[in-house]
């Protein structure tokens, strides 16, 4: 056991991956994704300058039971996608690294794509991006949304990040969490095959991995943690319905052989509140993994809002 009082290095780049694939010559080569040859490029840049750890030595090192090396770095992959047993865990093992992955249930279960994917496939096939915010606000009027409030949806939500501009932003948001549930998912389908030009049960299949494919990740020496359930916003839900969605993850992860014991939760888009945090200390999670851009500090941090640095931060 570490004593916590020892001025001890707990430093942990943790790095977060979504799409990794060939992308140039791809159905999608729009697609805001990682190529597959700067991803390897990127796994030997993070070896030279890195010592990449598996999950067992970060939770061990949140516990104090070891300490981290030097250079700690882990990797994370968020989202539950076919790439990541097609291409990823391929040139992990090449290497002999670890790698821990988050599905969401419903993506793995239910074959249902989720919205933030509709929204980042259409944004890939959309050569203009003020027609796709036309095509969005007519969708939302056909809908009875009066224009006044479209209007003051885009002054609040148009606000561009380091990565997107503001209509796309204004997009995302707009088809993530600001509309209703169900009038989302309904105007996102269109959308797909408006812009796409497939349905969505044309390409669930193609995204996302099978509950047998989880299986091998675990079987291969892989983790595999929470993304929920549903793949919410958990801030902008009730604590009720944070409490289901997570036992819904937890029976998820049980049935694939994932272990429940000592577990992780990847919020989905980074987002948590005060409930969610309560409910994971109740479920015996060890960490939350969040969004925010910085190294994290095993032994300052929260362990239930630890940051995470983007593939985009490192060279590829």
């Amino acid at each position: 056991m570490v004593n916590a009082e020892d001025p001890i290095n707990n430093k942990l780049t943790i790095v977060m991956y979504h799409y990794v694939r060939p992308i140039k010559g791809s159905k999608f080569p729009g697609i805001k994704g990682l190529e597959l040859d700067g991803f390897k490029r990127q796994l030997d840049y993070l070896i030279k300058n890195f010592n990449i750890i598996s999950t067992e030595q970060v939770i061990n090192a949140s516990k104090l039971l070891s300490l981290l090396p030097d250079n700690a770095c882990w990797l994370t992959f968020d989202d539950g996608y076919k790439d990541h047993l097609k291409y990823v865990m391929p040139e992990l093992l090449k290497r002999n690294l670890h790698g821990a992955f988050f599905p969401p249930r419903v993506a793995i279960e239910e074959d249902q794509v989720l919205d933030v994917h509709l929204t980042h496939h259409i944004l890939s096939c959309a050569d203009d991006l003020q027609q796709l915010v036309f095509s969005l606000n007519a969708h939302c009027i056909d809908q009875g949304i009066p224009e006044n409030n479209i209007n003051a949806y885009y002054d609040e939500y148009a606000v561009p990040n380091r990565f997107d501009n503001a209509d796309t932003i204004y997009v995302k948001r707009m088809l993530q969490h600001v509309l209703p549930e169900q009038l989302r998912t309904s105007i996102a389908h269109k959308m797909v095959e408006e812009f796409v030009g497939l349905s969505v049960a044309e390409f669930s299949s193609e995204l996302y991995m099978s509950v047998n494919d989880v299986r091998e990740l675990i079987n291969n020496g892989m983790y595999v943690g929470s993304h929920g359930s549903m793949h919410y916003w958990l801030d902008k839900i009730s604590a009720e319905e944070q409490e289901k969605d997570i036992k819904q993850s937890l029976k998820f992860l049980d049935s694939v052989g994932a272990s429940t014991k000592d577990w992780i939760m990847c919020y989905p888009y980074g987002a948590y509140n005060d409930s969610t945090i309560s409910l994971l200390e109740s479920f015996d999670a060890v960490l939350g993994l969040t969004t925010e851009v910085r190294v994290a500090n095993l032994t300052s941090d929260n362990p239930f809002k630890l940051p995470r640095l983007d593939t985009n931060d490192f060279p590829q």
